[in-house]
């Protein structure tokens, strides 16, 4: 694979010099453009909607309510349709402040909205990554990189991740920005940079902006100890992280009353070491870097292995030609360069994290401040993702380049690759051959056939297409003729983007969009009921069960017991919802207050809805499509007057509270108030209504002929405040999770509102980081750097450490010393599991009934 040396001249850096922009990018951009839309066809096209996991539980229910409210005329930052009112804007990840909510959802049902919105992100991943990647190479290799990263595994790993794909889209945008500022020697770039930045918090995914924040900093210390003098090598840290610092302090208004949140809800505090690495990326997966259907195409669906790990985080795949291209980029000429051996340090580095539990170093990770609560370590492959698309890319360059390009250290790797995986997949798969009468029956048979097929028709296509790349990467570096060796490496990103294209084309699961447009018969009951205030709805399958699509399912079914945050996408209010996010107050009332002891008379829930599983619990009840209704008579309002107070001194004695007075707790009020203005057996009377009821404003009108509180079984939140006849007044929490406000005797018009805590502080800080950005945007430049491509003399040696030095944590973290001598340490123990059919078999199964 080689050249005979003398053939040709190898050359420096100076082929760092990529040409300018003319038609070659347009139809580089049209051929990124038009495999986007191929496979996304149904949801482009709007033939279908995208449901599936985080999608029905979370984020197109959120999503929905905020652009109802943006519809009406109001930017509201309460979502009362959830957990009896949850702070949604501070939750962020409705994404109030992204810029591309308001380009799609005030002017299109919000299902459309949704498609575009995935979709486009998705586009701006790969389009921000060509033009970062195009300040270095030229057309055909930046369409490499572009394809790499934004259709690679990280991608598809988080397509049900709606907030994380709207973050993707800044990541090449921050670097671009950075890499700009440094060789312009203008702070416009900061100012940029930290915008975008500043969007992946506006997007509603806080872990991103760690992880990008992580890149640019590994980034800028890297350039800082290769420059030149130490001048500029402050000017580079300054810059970095100024970018940093300007993003978050122009996200300010999203991230401090998210802040306040987390404060609040049971992630306070940080993860456990099981939570920080419970995503850890598996040894055994290394077959599905090379395959990405070593254990079926549907990677997050199938859950074939009982679930001993998130099974759908777990793609890596970037495919072997793209890996084999960045190998190329990495050595020989391109990788005695500056900026290639930052983006091998930073793959590295990625690839080693990755691995999570399976090192020493996450041992305390979770002690850590900040960077300690971001869980699942294998989302740091985005570092490997953004590290590959920069090496590939200059490994297609070099190979439309006069000069040198040996094929050699690629071909070892791609072996090196295959054969490793072939003891993992025997040693994985070996129950089909010892123990094959655990699955007999035509069911299992079906399934091993269809595993069959996918393992077949994965291994042909990936396989056609590794070779042909191979070939047409030997031919290109043997060419004398430069024009015929551009043209032939120039093919290359296709063949890089169809192997990840096909790899990943059943990802995009769409439903038909009468799925969102048409309501369920369970919610066509619930509006036409005039005694409606709440509903409660569980059903029996998980969120994700309707991705174990191998075969026919009717997806409509799960939609009917109203389960997740499904009421917000029809309208309805709900004591239940989904989100990571949650006041711990709310979650204390669920786990403390029992359904017979009188916990939905107490908030409010006037209907249950159920599947079958649980129809027995709640009697009576009618079949209402594949769901159960059951009409609950005792109901409280929701607002109402209440006395006989149970005092408490804070959260913690309420629930005490809560729990020790069981089913006496529907004729007493559990209230923290310091100034206990009621007796204990104090009887109240009088009457309650709303008159106006909008997410951020409530107004009750109280007629009071006794002393009582006014409890509104809204969900407490500080960010909630109370006039009483125009004065102020104090909101106390109610049965741990709502409010109640004193009232005296008398006629009363009680005003809630509602600002989220620490909105005002947060965009006191946003303006200050505005000014700041618009500073660094009039700021004149100053004297350029060194340039991003310069020879080091010692990269070689660098990255050999580097690597050697991943690998010795690795190894260092697989034996155990111990008085019996040396054994694996539990942590690699857990790393194996063999062939069961397990979890996915049986939640298939059920879904066929």
């Amino acid at each position: 694979m080689s050249q005979p040396e003398g053939t040709l001249v190898e050359a420096d850096s100076s082929w760092f010099e990529p040409p300018t922009w003319g038609t070659r990018d347009l139809v580089a951009l049209a051929v990124w453009t038009a495999g986007l839309c191929w496979v996304f066809r149904e949801a482009v096209f709007l033939r279908g909607a995208f449901f599936y996991f985080d999608v029905s539980e979370i984020n197109y229910p959120y999503r929905h309510f905020f652009a109802e409210e943006l519809k009406a005329g109001r930017f509201s930052r309460w979502c009362p349709w959830l957990y009896c009112g949850m702070p949604l804007f501070s939750e962020s990840q409705a994404g109030y402040l992204h810029p591309l909510k308001y380009l799609f959802y005030p002017w299109m049902e919000t299902w459309k909205a949704f498609n575009f919105d995935t979709v486009f992100s998705i586009w701006l991943a790969g389009a921000g990554t060509y033009g970062w990647l195009r300040r270095h190479v030229g057309p055909a290799a930046a369409l490499t990189g572009a394809a790499l990263f934004g259709a690679g595994g990280f991608t598809w790993a988080h397509l049900v991740h709606t907030s994380m794909i709207n973050a993707l889209a800044s990541v090449p945008f921050v670097v671009w920005a950075l890499e700009w500022s440094w060789g312009s020697g203008r702070w416009r770039g900061v100012a940029l940079g930290g915008f975008a930045l500043a969007c992946q918090v506006f997007a509603g995914h806080l872990q991103d902006v760690i992880l990008c924040s992580g890149i640019v900093g590994l980034y800028g210390l890297f350039r800082a100890c290769t420059s030149s003098t130490r001048a500029e090598a402050r000017t580079v840290l300054t810059r970095t992280f100024g970018l940093v610092a300007l993003g978050v302090l122009i996200s300010a208004v999203q991230w401090i009353p998210s802040k306040e949140l987390l404060d609040r809800s049971p992630r306070a505090g940080g993860l456990s070491y099981d939570e920080l690495t419970y995503g850890s990326w598996s040894p055994e997966l290394l077959p599905t870097l090379a395959l990405r259907e070593a254990y079926g195409t549907r990677a997050r669906d199938t859950d074939w292995m009982d679930g001993f790990y998130p099974y759908h985080e777990m793609n890596a795949y970037l495919g072997l030609l793209g890996l084999a291209l960045a190998v190329v980029g990495a050595a020989g000429p391109g990788g005695r360069d500056r900026w290639t051996t930052g983006f091998v340090l930073l793959t590295i580095t990625g690839a080693l994290l990755m691995l999570g539990r399976f090192t020493f170093l996450f041992d305390y990770a979770n002690r850590i401040p900040i960077a300690g609560s971001s869980r699942e370590p294998v989302r740091l492959h985005l570092w490997v993702s953004l590290g590959v698309a920069a090496l590939a890319a200059v490994g297609v360059e070099r190979l439309q380049r006069p000069g040198l390009v040996s094929l050699r250290a690629a071909m070892v790797f791609v072996a090196v690759v295959m054969i490793a995986s072939l003891p993992i997949l025997a040693y994985v798969y070996s129950p089909v051959w010892t123990d094959p009468r655990r699955w007999t029956t035509p069911y299992h048979i079906d399934r091993y056939r269809w595993l069959g097929r996918e393992l077949g028709v994965g291994a042909i296509r990936t396989g056609v297409l590794l070779v042909a790349g191979l070939m047409l990467a030997r031919a290109a570096a043997a060419a004398q003729n430069p024009v015929r060796r551009a043209r032939l490496a120039a093919a290359l990103p296709v063949l890089v983007f169809m192997d990840l294209l096909g790899a990943h084309e059943v990802d995009p699961v769409t439903v038909p969009p009468s799925y969102w447009t048409s309501p369920p018969e369970s919610v066509q009951r619930l509006k036409a009921d005039p005694t409606f205030i709440r509903v409660f709805g569980k059903g029996d399958r998980s969120a994700g069960e309707p991705g174990y699509a191998s075969e026919p399912i009717d997806f409509f079914r799960a939609r009917d017991a109203l389960d997740w945050s499904l009421p917000a996408a029809w309208g309805l209010a709900s004591s239940k919802g989904e989100t990571p996010m949650i006041p711990r107050r709310i979650l204390d009332y669920f786990d403390h207050a029992q359904y017979r002891a009188g916990r939905f008379d107490l908030d409010s829930v006037s209907h249950v809805v159920t599947g079958r599983t649980l129809r027995s619990t709640f009697v009576p009840n009618e079949p209402v499509g594949d769901a159960f209704l059951h009409v609950n008579p005792n109901a409280l309002p929701r607002a109402r007057l209440a006395g006989r107070p149970a005092y408490a001194e804070g959260r913690e004695e309420a629930v005490e509270t809560l729990t020790r007075l069981g089913p006496e707790v529907q004729e007493r009020l559990v209230v923290e108030d310091p100034a206990r203005p009621l007796d204990a057996d104090a009887r109240v009377a009088g009457t309650a209504k709303i008159e106006t009821d909008l997410p951020e404003e409530v107004v009750v009108s109280v007629s009071a002929e006794t002393p009582a509180y006014l409890v509104l079984a809204d969900t407490f939140d500080p960010g909630w405040s109370a006039t009483v006849d125009g004065e102020p007044a104090a909101i106390v929490p109610a049965y741990v999770a709502f409010r109640a406000v004193f009232v005296k005797p008398g006629s009363h018009r009680i005003v809630f509102r509602y600002a989220p805590a620490g909105f005002a502080a947060g965009l006191a800080a946003t303006a200050v980081g505005c000014l700041l950005a618009l500073g660094c945007m009039l700021r004149p430049g100053s004297a350029t750097a060194t340039p991003d491509h310069v020879v080091m003399a010692g990269a070689g040696r660098l990255k050999a450490v580097w690597l050697a030095a991943a690998i010795l944590v690795v190894v260092a973290s697989i034996p155990r010393l111990g008085p019996t001598g040396v054994s694996v340490q539990s942590r690699w123990g857990r790393a194996w599991h063999t062939f069961t059919w397990g979890a996915g078999l049986e939640a298939m199964h059920e879904n066929r009934r």
